[in-house]
């Protein structure tokens, strides 16, 4: 009886700890960014998409040339993480006016991860106490 319940008992362990792993190996972190950096960012939205595994937009910038510049920024956060932050699947629409707080791409792409967002009547998402 102890050779089966060994023999059973071992690969359930085994099962139940790669359950644990596989999620770690699946998220990625953010080693391309530079999230000790914080910059401001603004400009236009262009699409704005709240979703899973994280949330996107596109912002038209202007440079200190005055050219445009297209970035793409990445939320941190899952959906239900943008949710409880107070976003929503509508509340930036292409055309809207936007000041960004974001940590840029380190090899200099037009890419960042999106930190927060100002609007125009001086609220702030996600709020700095949950940020």
């Amino acid at each position: 009886m102890k050779k089966i319940r060994r023999f059973f008992t071992a690969p359930l362990i085994g099962l139940s700890l790669l359950g644990l792993v596989i999620p770690a190996i699946a998220h990625h972190g953010y080693p391309q960014y530079n999230m000790g950096q914080r910059v401001p960012m603004q400009g236009t939205i262009i699409t704005y998409r709240l979703g899973n595994p994280h949330s996107h937009m596109t912002v038209s910038v202007m440079n200190e040339n005055g050219e445009e510049e297209v970035w793409a920024v990445e939320t941190t956060w899952t959906l239900r993480g943008m949710r409880a932050r107070g976003f929503t699947p509508n509340l930036l629409q292409a055309g809207d006016e936007v000041n960004l707080l974001v940590s840029p791409a380190l090899n200099g792409d037009r890419t960042a991860v999106f930190q927060s967002i100002e609007f125009a009547d001086g609220r702030i998402l996600p709020p700095p106490e949950n940020n």
